[in-house]
């Protein structure tokens, strides 16, 4: 049933995506690397808003990011393709943690000490970036802060500040 409904939330945001871009065509996809690594697929609908998907990976689990970018081109001399954007979004996956129990012969790096368990894993993004196109291929980098609160598993809610990520994007 949980995995039915992430599914649907996928299929749903993919959907979501194609038609936030049906007003122009340009699209990016390519990879993540930080606190949350992954795949990542933009849509730009015009020069100023973007929807950006990510399939992250992190906590023994992987997530499903949605977000809606306002974008800005700094203009600075000799740089012409430098963009800052910022906005927010929603996330859904699985996490995994490890809880630890007691015995008589208790010892942490004991595997059978450990019992794994898995959980949905909900919540609210922000981000901010700068991005960079390079003028004679079609590569962006870019370096980004995204952080998050999270609902998930025995802990109730999570908030994490220091989720910095340095990306690549191919541009169609």
């Amino acid at each position: 049933m949980k995995a039915l409904r992430i599914c649907l939330l996928t299929g749903i945001m993919v959907l979501f995506m194609f038609a936030v871009t049906a007003q122009e065509k340009q699209y990016q996809a390519g990879f993540r690397m930080g606190v949350t690594s992954g795949f990542t697929g933009r849509a730009i609908s015009n020069e100023v808003w973007a929807f950006e998907g990510i399939l992250g990976f992190r906590s023994g689990g992987a997530q499903l990011y949605g977000l809606l970018e306002a974008r800005k081109p700094l203009m600075l001399p000799r740089m012409d393709n430098l963009w800052f954007y910022y906005g927010g979004g929603a996330h859904i996956g699985v996490v995994g943690w490890q809880e630890y129990y007691a015995n008589e012969y208790y010892d942490p790096h004991n595997p059978w000490n450990r019992y794994a368990h898995w959980g949905v894993a909900f919540g609210i993004d922000g981000v901010a970036g700068l991005e960079y196109r390079f003028h004679s291929v079609p590569i962006t980098i870019g370096v980004d802060y995204k952080p998050f609160f999270e609902f998930y598993g025995p802990f109730y809610f999570r908030i994490n500040l220091w989720d910095f990520a340095g990306g690549i994007r191919y541009t169609f």
